[in-house]
Formats: C-alpha cells, sequence, structure tokens
C-alpha cells in the first residue's frame, strides 16, 4: 500500500504542471491585462512602460509562466496582481473556513441520506420508498444557489432565527450554507444507498445470519451495509472533492469567506497569480481526497487490500502456497484411507477379489429390483401407455410418434398441446417486438419516466412558443408598473423595470434546452470520439487520451468554466463550449469502457478476418453495441449540464444580461428577495422541472436497457 501512495503521489507532478500551464495560458488569454484598470490618460509613456516591466508584460507568456513555475518549486505561489498580498497566505486563510463547511456539510448529508437509503431498501415498492425516491430526485434537481436564496428568504428574511451570511455569528452563521451545500451529497447518497442495499438484501448470506437468530439491526448495520460501503463512500468523497472546487456558489450566495469565492473575485479581476495559485492548490486537494477515498477501501474490503500487496509479497505468498499444496502422496492416501501399496499377504490378496464380488452381487440385487419395479409400472399403467422419443410437448407431438391412451391420457394431451400453443403465441408475440419497441414499452410502463417525459414535452411545447414572442415584449419596460404582484394580467408579475416575468420565463425555454442538448453535442463529439479510439486501440493511445482526460477532470468545474467564459466572452455559445468541456471527459471514459467490454467479441474477429478497417469496425461493430451504456450517460448528463449552465449564470459568467437566462434571472431577482421574492420563485420552478424530467427519464432509459429490471 506505500508503493500504491507513492506512485499516486508521484502523479501529482505532470498533473500539476498540465493544470498550471492550462489555467495560466487561459488567463493569459483572455481580454485586457491587469495593469488596464490602473492605467490612465494622466500617466505619462514612461510610467506606463515601468508598469509593463514590472508585471513582465513585455515578455512572451511562455517567459512569464516558466518563472510563476521556479517560484512554485519554491513553495511561492506569488503575489496577488489585485490586492499585493501573498496568494499562500490569502489561500491558506480561507481553506479552514471551506474545510468546515464541507466537512459539516458532509456530517449532515451523512446522517440523513444512509438511513433514508436503508430505509427505502427495506420498504421497496412501497409509498415510503416512492416518497423517499421523489425526495432524491427533487434534491438532484434543485439548484443550489436558489435552494440557498430560499433558506436565506425563510430563515434569515422571514423569520429571523439565522443570520444571512458571513461569518460573523460563530457556529450559527454556518448553518445554512452547510444544509444547503449538503443537498446534493444528500440526494446522492440516498440514492446511491438504497441502490447498494436493494443489491445485497437478497444475498444468501443475510439469510443465513437471520436464520441463526442474528438480530436484525445487526444484520442490517454489520452484514448488509458493511458490504454495500464501497460506492456509498465513493459517493462521500467525490462530493467531498467537488465541494473544494464548486464551493464557490454557496459561498457566493451567503458570503462565506471561503477559497471558491476568492477564486471568483479574482477572475473577475483578471488577476493570473491568484486564479492559478488557487486552481493549482485545489486540484492538489482533490486528487488528494481521491486517493484517500481509494485507501479507505482497503480497511472496507480485504480483497481490495490484497491488491496493493507488492509484486515481491505477491510472489513470497504464492511459493508458500505451492510448497503447502505440494503433500506427499502417501500422507494425501493416508488422509483418503486408501492404501497405494500392493498386498502384503495372500490373505489380503484373497479378500479383495472377494469384496469385489460382494460388490458385484449388491450391484445384481439391486437391478432386479428395479427392473421388478419397472414391470409393476408398466403393469398398473396399461391404461395409458406413451411411447415418445421427444420430451417436449409441442403442436407435432401427436404426427411425429405412436401414442396410445385412453380418454384420461387424451383430455391431458389436449390440454398439454392447449398451453404450448399460448406459449409459442406468446414467444412469437415476444420476438415480434424489437429493441426498440422493447424499450419503449419498458418506458410505457415506468411512471416515473412517463411523468418525465410528459412535463419534457411541455417544455419543448414552450420551446416552440418562444420562437413567436418578440424580443421587443421581453425588454419591454413600464416604470408605472414595478414589482407587481403576479395576477392574470402578469402571471408571474414584474420586475424592477416592469418588464413581465412571465413572457421572460418563457422566453428563457431556448437558452436552458439549447443549453442541455448544446452540451451534449459538444461534449459527446469529442468525449466519445475520443474514448472510442482510447477502448479499441489501447497502448500509447490509450494513455495518452487517458492522461489528457484526467488532467481536465481534476481541474475544478466551475473554475474552469469561468475562466473558459472569461479568455471566450459571454454569449450562448461559448457557454456551451465551456459546460461541454467538463461533460467531455465523462463521455470518454464510459465510452472507453463501452468499447472495452465489445473490443474482443467474436464479430469483431469475423469483420477483422474479412478485411474490414479498423475505422470500420469501431463504427460499425464495436460502437453500436456499446451503446446502451452511453445513451444512460448522455442522459443524466443533461441535468447536470443544466444546472451547472445556470450556475454560471448566476456568478455572471453566463448568458450576458439582458437576455433572460433562467439562472441570470435568479441572479438578478436575488437583490430584491426580500420584497419581490415571486421574482426568483418561477424561474427556479422551471430549472427544477426541466432538471427533474430529465432525471425521470434517463432512469427509466436505464431500467429499460438493464436486463435486471426487465423481469421486474
Amino acid at each position: 500500500m506505500i508503493r500504491y501512495t507513492i506512485v499516486r503521489l508521484l502523479w501529482l507532478i505532470p498533473v500539476i504542471i498540465a493544470v498550471s500551464f492550462i489555467v495560466f495560458a487561459l488567463m493569459e488569454l483572455a481580454p485586457g491585462t491587469l495593469i488596464d484598470a490602473i492605467l490612465s490618460e494622466e500617466m505619462t509613456p514612461e510610467v506606463r512602460e515601468e508598469l509593463i516591466r514590472e508585471h513582465n508584460l513585455d515578455r512572451s507568456m511562455f517567459y512569464r509562466y516558466w518563472r510563476y513555475m521556479i517560484n512554485l518549486v519554491q513553495g511561492d505561489l506569488g503575489v496577488s496582481e489585485q490586492t499585493g498580498l501573498s496568494v499562500w497566505n490569502e489561500f491558506i486563510t480561507r481553506l479552514p473556513n471551506t474545510l468546515i463547511l464541507a466537512f459539516t456539510s458532509i456530517i449532515i448529508g451523512t446522517a440523513i441520506s444512509i438511513p433514508l437509503g436503508i430505509i427505502a431498501a427495506k420498504r421497496a415498492r412501497t409509498l415510503l420508498d416512492n416518497a423517499v425516491t421523489l425526495f432524491s430526485l427533487v434534491g438532484m434537481s434543485m439548484p443550489v444557489f436558489w435552494l440557498g436564496l430560499l433558506l436565506l428568504l425563510a430563515f434569515s428574511f422571514h423569520l429571523r432565527w439565522l443570520p444571512s451570511g458571513a461569518f460573523d455569528h460563530g457556529i450559527r452563521s454556518l448553518i445554512l450554507p452547510a444544509v444547503c451545500s449538503s443537498m446534493i451529497l444528500v440526494a446522492n447518497t440516498t440514492r446511491q444507498t438504497r441502490s447498494n442495499m436493494l443489491e445485497v438484501l437478497k444475498a444468501d448470506y443475510l439469510r443465513t445470519a437471520r436464520a441463526k437468530g442474528v438480530p436484525e439491526q445487526v444484520v442490517i448495520r454489520r452484514h448488509a451495509l458493511g458490504n454495500a460501503w464501497i460506492p456509498i463512500v465513493t459517493a462521500i468523497g467525490t462530493n467531498l472533492g467537488s465541494q473544494l472546487g464548486g464551493s464557490v456558489v454557496v459561498e457566493s450566495v451567503f458570503a462565506w469567506p471561503g477559497i471558491g469565492r476568492l477564486a471568483a473575485e479574482a477572475v473577475r479581476a483578471r488577476d493570473v497569480t491568484t486564479v492559478t495559485g488557487v486552481v493549482i492548490m485545489t486540484t492538489i486537494l482533490f486528487v488528494l481526497i481521491l486517493l484517500s477515498v481509494d485507501l479507505l477501501y482497503a480497511n472496507i474490503d480485504p480483497r481490495i487490500k490484497a491488491q496493493y500487496v507488492s509484486n515481491s509479497k505477491k510472489k513470497r505468498a504464492k511459493r508458500a502456497a505451492e510448497k503447502e499444496r505440494q503433500v506427499p502422496t502417501e500422507v494425501f492416501a493416508m488422509r483418503q484411507g486408501v492404501s497405494h501399496n500392493a498386498p502384503s499377504d495372500e490373505n489380503e490378496a484373497r479378500e479383495q477379489p472377494n469384496a469385489a464380488s460382494l460388490r458385484g452381487e449388491h450391484v445384481t440385487a439391486d437391478v432386479q429390483i428395479a427392473n421388478e419395479k419397472a414391470t409393476e409400472v408398466s403393469v398398473e399403467s396399461e391404461s395409458v401407455r406413451v411411447v415418445a422419443t421427444n420430451r417436449t410437448p409441442t403442436k407435432s407431438f401427436a404426427t411425429r410418434d405412436r401414442i396410445e391412451c385412453g380418454t384420461e391420457g387424451i383430455s391431458y394431451l389436449q390440454a398439454t398441446s392447449q398451453d404450448c400453443d399460448d406459449g409459442e403465441s406468446a414467444v412469437i408475440k415476444h420476438k415480434k417486438r424489437s429493441q426498440l419497441g422493447d424499450i419503449m414499452h419498458s418506458l410505457k410502463r415506468n411512471k416515473g419516466a412517463m411523468a418525465g417525459f410528459v412535463i419534457l414535452s411541455i417544455m419543448v411545447l414552450l420551446f416552440f412558443i418562444s420562437l413567436f414572442i418578440s424580443w421587443e415584449s421581453v425588454t419591454a419596460m413600464n416604470a408605472h408598473n414595478r414589482f407587481a404582484l403576479p395576477s392574470w394580467r402578469h402571471p408571474f408579475g414584474t420586475d424592477n423595470f416592469g418588464r413581465d416575468m412571465f413572457l421572460r420565463t418563457i422566453y428563457g425555454t431556448r437558452y436552458t434546452l439549447a443549453i442541455g442538448f448544446g452540451v451534449v453535442a459538444f461534449g459527446s463529439i469529442f468525449g466519445i470520439t475520443l474514448g472510442s479510439f482510447a477502448g479499441f486501440y489501447g497502448g500509447k493511445v490509450d494513455d495518452i487520451i487517458m492522461r489528457v482526460a484526467d488532467t481536465v477532470a481534476s481541474l475544478p468545474g466551475l473554475l474552469l468554466g469561468m475562466v473558459i467564459v472569461t479568455v471566450l466572452g459571454q454569449s450562448l455559445q461559448n457557454l456551451i463550449i465551456a459546460v461541454g468541456v467538463q461533460a467531455a471527459p465523462i463521455y470518454l471514459r464510459m465510452t472507453r469502457a463501452s468499447v472495452l467490454t465489445v473490443r474482443n467479441q467474436e464479430y469483431v474477429e469475423a469483420a477483422r478476418a474479412i478485411g474490414c478497417s479498423n475505422i470500420r469496425i469501431l463504427f460499425t461493430q464495436v460502437l453500436p453495441n456499446g451503446w446502451a451504456a452511453i445513451i444512460v450517460t448522455l442522459t443524466a448528463s443533461l441535468g447536470i449540464s443544466i444546472i451547472t449552465a445556470a450556475s454560471l449564470s448566476f456568478l455572471g459568467f453566463g448568458v450576458p444580461v439582458p437576455q433572460p437566462e433562467w439562472g441570470a434571472l435568479i441572479s438578478t431577482a436575488s437583490e430584491f428577495a426580500r420584497h419581490a421574492p415571486h421574482l426568483m420563485l418561477f424561474p427556479g420552478i422551471f430549472i427544477m422541472l426541466t432538471v427533474l424530467a430529465f432525471n425521470l427519464l434517463g432512469d427509466g432509459i436505464r431500467d429499460a436497457l438493464d436486463p435486471k429490471m426487465k423481469g421486474r
């Protein structure tokens, strides 16, 4: 295990180099420089040249990156170009606040999700199970920033139980951010716990434990939950790592002084040094958390711990096992009670034939008894004699074999023939349904999938309606009708400029659906293509592609999105690219895994034998037979992409104002949440319903493609 840990830590070096170069290059490509805010028309050319030389802006980007890496090796993250303070000091000062928030949310989420998942699994397919499942789906579909605003509105502005933000009131300031941050963990871990407990509760060793009289609580806690821990720990560890980079949303809503908020402020100020330092340190923490999760597996499952043993120890254990198996033949014969030596005297030689003759007499007697019983059976069954060569009753049974039977035999044969006809008709009816028809049949029987389909159909209808709404009607202002409450004339009320929120929300449907499907299209083009090549060719191609994917995946998602939008500019297309880059590694990994499972099948070898090229085999034989898992991943990621894009718009890095994207609408409405809460209520509901529809439909497609679910 020590060797494995050292190897994983050494892999941090190329990851840090790649991550730092990507972030540094992106920030350098962003329009403008840091000194643009300092420069003025009153400055003399000499002063401007001095500022440019001071920040090395007269040198190339590679020179500045080289200087930065030299300082980084010496433990210096540089000085903030915005505040003049040490980046390391700023990071260390804010890191404890982020860790406190992250671990508190993990504690709250684990304490709620694991018991809920166990209860739902024990009462599967009941009303309680359906309620828990719906709760987890809603929690996954609810944007974190919208939930945070609702918590502030309820518990801080109206009830006045808790402070609205910052860290000025001790532990009371921590409650709302921690509860908001734990919502995603509760939803994901509840589903993961329920799914794994359903698999474990059917195991034979649990029935054995109950048969021995073990109390039910011990059976669930020690035996069932103990064997379902690994996926649950994975979900918790991944969520903890994501919170370090994705805490920027929660910290921005509650004004929490953490590293996420520090990174957002640095990106807005074009502070390259601070952004690069924060991203590097966050990436290191993320990789260390994943390493800790992998090492924790060994303490949960001894079989995984055996994989970390060094090769020398494995060889020594193998040689010891071979020596134990090399037992002398005489000892083995003594254990079995059989002597391999020749008879020592004539008496033993005479006893052996006698024993054989006795066994032969017993066998003869047994055969005679069996013949007598068979004769009795044949005498008793003279009324019904069936002579057949085929054991399976079919329609041609009577014509192929000679059957002599009485009245009872004929009636029995007719009944059997009728049952077989029904069975054959059922088989024929089932065979008429294609694979696509089988999937559609399963979706129709799934109530959740049908509910998601209905919601998504309504959203698509609203999308087409939005195409007939003019831009002038969406942006028309009415100063005399500001902050109007919902009414028949304005169903969603009006905003601070008197604009109709109903029209603006409906108009925003085109942005949300375009983002969802655009991200899937962009991410799948790169992810599926590269994943197919990595899984099919393997070797160096696989290593290079997967190392690049690991580097991109290790970057904090929202921070990377903010940097990309800052470089490319705020627009719908650039927002799709920013979110699609984050989704591509997910598609790549799933495609690679699917291709690996089918690339060595017989039909692939047959296609290669008849002279088909590798590209043709890959895209006509291998990839089509691995579509099931890829389709499930694509549908499941649609909702995540919509929430990520809405979060970037909420932070000011998405679709530019005044375009009414739902995340931007909530961001604008948050300033007036206390006096006009309806402004942020309806856009948040639309986001939640759209993501919920994709999650429900994705679950239905997953169940339809899962062979284990077809019999349920």
